[in-house]
């Protein structure tokens, strides 16, 4: 009987100790509080308070701002058809809980609204948009010649990686998802790869550089389009070692200050402190605004013109409206007929767009072509069999401003 009891005893101390560790009361962030991240009712709230769930820093804004032109707007509503279905944009704007979307055509703003309750003040994560600025950072770091060729591997720059097959793939085969390593991306998927490497790293508290060092390459690099998420940690890890600074800190000085945003971004560290380290394939937290002023960045740079032409390579710019391989051309692989160029994506049936996107709908969508930036948030758990009509409607919004 003692021993029963005792055993109670040892049970009931075993679920305290867990309930204090996973509810945390004494800290701002709990595994709690990020394990609710995707619930169903909760996304649209934490989509623009994600540095109430994860600890972040500061990307801070310089002193003076770019201001965007307002040409005269209008509403902006049309019928496009989908699947022989004829819908319209208010139907879309709801179905896919956008939340925010804005629109600019020949440097001028031409429609902005805010959806579900968010304002021009509102800090929007981006998820994996987030990608594409630390590409263009990457691409910086290639102009100013700290990163000698974009052909070198990621170890070279980056000791941690020796000895790993991440580390051993180059600085292209990781911008253009081609690194060949077995890693598993279905975030539907209870035994993928990327859930335990998010929760290992904010919850767990685990390092993300040394969570990556176990992970093997089953093919050679650049012989296929295989996206995966590591790829672009590791790319952060690059440009942390070249800069020797903190991943918010360059993309501060590299990009925030430079383009003249005209808020503070939050990007999210894996635990508090010190030795938070960014995860480098997502977290960037920034106004719609802000997302707009880096699509037009890359609109004035594909044109040769800007702050663009300056500090990022021109055939680098130049590439990203075309497929990185034969591979990677749009319907070729398993992304909803879109293709990739290096950390962009390409639509089908568009050609010269290229765009930066995002889980549950997320997109700064760039058209050198009609000159026009699109951006949109939302919080859309159904984004991946949406995208096919995202495209249509992205289509049908530059229709409207070409009439």
């Amino acid at each position: 009987m003692k021993i029963v009891k005792a055993l109670i005893c040892l049970l009931i101390v075993a679920a305290l100790l867990f309930s204090a560790w996973y509810y945390r009361p004494w800290s701002d962030y709990s595994p709690a509080k990020i394990a609710s991240l995707e619930e169903p009712e909760a996304l649209v709230h934490n989509f623009r308070n994600m540095i109430d769930l994860m600890p972040g820093v500061t990307v801070t804004k310089g002193s003076r701002t770019s201001e965007l032109i307002y040409g005269q707007s209008s509403p902006l509503e049309f019928e496009y058809e989908f699947e022989n279905e004829k819908k319209t944009l208010s139907r879309f704007i709801k179905e896919s809980t956008t939340t925010g979307l804005l629109v600019i055509k020949d440097s001028q703003v031409l429609f902005e609204n805010y959806y579900t309750g968010a304002n021009e003040t509102s800090l929007f994560t981006s998820w994996s948009v987030a990608k594409s600025f630390v590409a263009t950072a990457i691409a910086m770091a290639h102009k100013e010649g700290l990163i000698s060729s974009l052909d070198d591997t990621a170890d070279k720059y980056v000791p941690t990686f020796s000895g790993t097959d991440f580390g051993s793939t180059s600085i292209n085969g990781l911008l253009a998802m081609s690194s060949g390593i077995d890693f598993d991306e279905n975030y539907a998927s209870e035994s993928s790869d990327i859930r335990p490497y998010f929760f290992d790293s904010f919850i767990l508290g685990k390092d993300p550089d040394q969570l990556l060092q176990p992970f093997k390459r089953t093919r050679q690099e650049l012989s296929d389009f295989h996206y995966i998420s590591p790829n672009s940690h590791v790319l952060s890890a690059v440009l942390r070692a070249v800069y020797n600074k903190p991943l918010a800190q360059i993309i501060s000085e590299k990009i925030w200050q430079p383009l003249g945003m005209e808020a503070d971004a939050i990007w999210l560290h894996h635990k508090e402190g010190n030795e938070g380290v960014a995860l480098g394939y997502c977290c960037l937290n920034a106004t719609l605004r802000d997302y707009a002023r880096f699509g037009l960045f890359y609109l004035d740079a594909y044109k040769g013109e800007g702050l663009g032409s300056e500090v990022l390579p021109q055939h680098w710019v130049q590439s990203l409206s075309k497929p990185a391989t034969e591979q990677h051309r749009p319907g070729l692989g398993n992304y909803s007929d879109r293709g990739y160029s290096w950390h962009f994506w390409l639509p089908p049936a568009q050609p010269g767009v290229f765009f930066a996107a995002g889980v549950y709908g997320q997109y700064i969508w760039i058209d050198p072509v009609e000159n026009m930036v699109i951006v949109r948030t939302s919080a859309d758990p159904q984004w991946t069999p949406r995208f096919g009509e995202t495209a249509e409607v992205m289509k049908a919004i530059t229709a409207q401003f070409n009439d």
